[in-house]
């Protein structure tokens, strides 16, 4: 049981843009944001970035094939 005041919090793991250059740390920074209001970690990231390619790439293909 929790004591009063006791918070538990998942940790998510951070991607280290340290010695990045600015569109790398950019889009790092980003990613970040998307693990920690996501609450995924690495591989739960790559997954969504997986199905969310396939899904513009769907929506691209569908356009030009129109």
């Amino acid at each position: 049981m929790a004591k009063l005041g006791e918070i538990k919090l998942k940790q998510v793991q951070q991607l280290n843009t340290a010695d990045s250059s600015f569109l790398v740390r950019k889009h790092k920074e980003v990613l970040n944001l998307m693990m920690r209001m996501l609450q995924l970690d690495t591989y739960g990231l790559t997954w969504a970035q997986f199905f969310k390619g396939v899904g513009v790439g769907a929506l691209l293909a569908w356009l030009l094939m129109r």
